[in-house]
C-alpha cells in the first residue's frame, strides 16, 4: 500500500515546499504567495491551489477500505455478481450478519438514483441501529453496472454523483472503481478518480455535516419506505427456510432483475448518456473487451460488432399504416445502423429493383406473408425479417438476428 502511495509521486521531483515558495514568490510583484495559494471566494469558502503529500496519503486511503485487516466483511459479491435491487441487496447483506463476530464491515453498492442512494445509506444505518449493531463499518462502493465503456468521461460525473450521495447518507469509507477501469484501469484513472473525493472533501464540506438532509420530505419518505421494503424481505426471508433455498432465491431475483435492466436499457426505456442515447459518434467500441458482465457491456459489445460490420439496412414498406417512423429512427441510431426507409410500394418487382439499387446487408420488410414470400424468393440472397409491428422494441429484438445473419455471411 505505501508503495503504492508513493507512486504518486515518482515522476516527479521532490523539493522542499519552503524551497518552492520562495522561487514562486519572485515571480510574483505585488502579491504575497500565501494569499494566492489559499484564496477566499466568500466569507466561509476558500480555494486551496495546492496539496501537500500528507493531503494525498490522506485522502488515497478514503478511497480503499484498508486498516480492516481484523475486519470480517460481508458483501453482496458473497452470493451472486448479477444487479439485485437495492432493497434486496440490504435485505441480504442484513441477513449475513454474523451476530457473534464482532469487528464487521459491510461493502454496500452505491445506487444510481441520486436520491434513493442517499435513503440506502440512511436506512442501512437506521436497520443497524435497530439490529442494535452500531460498531459495524459501511464502506459505500461504487457499483460497475452503470459504468461504460464508451465515452468513459461521462464515468467521471456518475462516480461523483455517487460518492455525494454516499456521503450524504452516512457511509463511513468510500471505495470508488477508477472511471476508466474498462480500459486502461491504470494509475492515471486512480489518481483522477481518488480526486473526486478530495474535492468534496476540500470544496463541498459534505464532511463537517452530519446527515444533512435529515427533515427533508423526500428523503424521509425514501428512508422510511425503504426501511419498510427491507423488513418484509427479510420477513420473505424467515418463511423460506434453509439457507441453500433463500441463497436460490437471492440468485433467481438478482438474476431477473438483471434481464429487465437489460430490456429497459435496449428499449431505451432507461437512458445512459453516452451508451444508448447522445451517443459519441467519434467513440471507436472495435476494440471493446467483450466481457457479459453487466447490461452495458452487453449492450456495447453488440454495438461494437454493427460498428465492426458497418451494417446498411433497407426498410420496404408495403402498407401505409404500420410504421412509427420515429420510434424506427431512434431504433436505428441507436446501435448507428446506416438505414434508408422506402416509400409505399405498389408493386414487389419496384422493390426488389430499388434494393439491388441500394445493396443493403439487411432488409426489413413492412407487408403481408405473400408479399414476404415472393420477396424472399426474388431475393434468396439477402435476409429478410417480415417485422409487423415497427417500434423500438421490435427492431431491437432483432438486433441479435442482424449480427448472426452479419457474422454469418463473413
Amino acid at each position: 500500500m505505501e508503495n503504492l502511495k508513493n507512486r504518486i509521486h515518482s515522476d516527479f521531483t521532490i523539493i522542499d515546499f519552503e524551497e518552492w515558495k520562495k522561487a514562486a514568490q519572485s515571480t510574483l510583484k505585488n502579491q504575497n504567495i500565501d494569499e494566492v495559494l489559499h484564496k477566499k471566494i466568500s466569507s466561509s469558502i476558500s480555494i486551496n491551489s495546492i496539496y501537500s503529500r500528507e493531503h494525498v496519503r490522506k485522502y488515497f486511503d478514503l478511497s480503499f477500505p484498508v486498516k480492516l485487516e481484523s475486519t470480517h466483511t460481508i458483501s453482496l459479491s458473497d452470493w451472486t455478481e448479477s444487479q439485485c435491487e437495492s432493497d434486496l441487496e440490504v435485505a441480504t447483506l442484513l441477513h449475513s450478519i454474523n451476530k457473534d463476530i464482532k469487528n464487521q464491515s459491510i461493502d454496500l453498492l452505491i445506487d444510481p438514483n441520486f436520491f434513493l442512494s442517499i435513503a440506502k445509506f440512511r436506512a442501512v444505518r437506521y436497520l443497524l441501529e435497530e439490529l442494535g449493531r452500531n460498531d459495524i463499518t459501511i464502506i459505500a462502493k461504487s457499483s460497475i453496472h452503470n459504468k461504460s465503456y464508451s465515452d468513459i468521461e461521462n464515468n467521471l460525473i456518475r462516480l461523483t454523483t455517487e460518492a455525494m450521495s454516499a456521503i450524504i447518507g452516512g457511509a463511513d469509507k468510500i471505495d470508488l472503481t477508477p472511471y476508466n477501469s474498462k480500459r486502461q484501469n491504470d494509475e492515471f484513472g486512480k489518481r483522477i478518480t481518488n480526486n473526486i473525493l478530495i474535492l468534496l472533501e476540500e470544496e463541498s464540506y459534505l464532511s463537517k455535516v452530519k446527515d444533512p438532509l435529515s427533515g427533508s420530505f423526500l428523503v424521509e419518505e425514501l428512508t422510511s419506505e425503504f426501511v419498510n421494503s427491507v423488513n418484509a424481505i427479510l420477513k420473505k426471508f424467515d418463511d423460506i427456510g434453509s439457507e441453500d433455498e433463500l441463497k436460490e432465491y437471492v440468485l433467481s431475483a438478482c438474476k431477473e432483475y438483471q434481464n429487465q435492466q437489460q430490456i429497459l436499457l435496449d428499449k431505451q426505456k432507461k437512458k445512459i448518456i453516452g451508451v444508448n442515447i447522445f451517443q459519441n459518434k467519434k467513440d471507436n467500441l472495435q476494440n471493446i473487451v467483450h466481457g457479459n458482465f453487466t447490461n452495458i457491456d452487453e449492450f456495447e459489445k453488440r454495438k461494437s460488432i454493427i460498428d465492426n460490420y458497418n451494417m446498411k439496412v433497407y426498410i420496404a414498406n408495403f402498407e401505409e399504416n404500420s410504421i412509427n417512423q420515429p420510434s424506427l429512427v431512434m431504433a436505428m441510431n441507436t446501435y448507428n445502423i446506416q438505414f434508408q426507409i422506402s416509400g409505399v410500394f405498389e408493386l414487389v418487382e419496384d422493390a426488389y429493383n430499388t434494393i439491388k439499387l441500394y445493396n443493403p446487408d439487411i432488409i426489413i420488410l413492412n407487408g403481408n406473408s405473400d408479399v414476404e414470400r415472393i420477396l424472399k424468393s426474388m431475393l434468396d440472397s439477402y435476409k429478410v425479417l417480415n417485422i409487423r409491428e415497427f417500434s423500438n422494441n421490435s427492431i431491437l429484438k432483432n438486433i441479435d438476428t442482424l449480427i448472426n445473419n452479419i457474422e454469418g455471411k463473413e
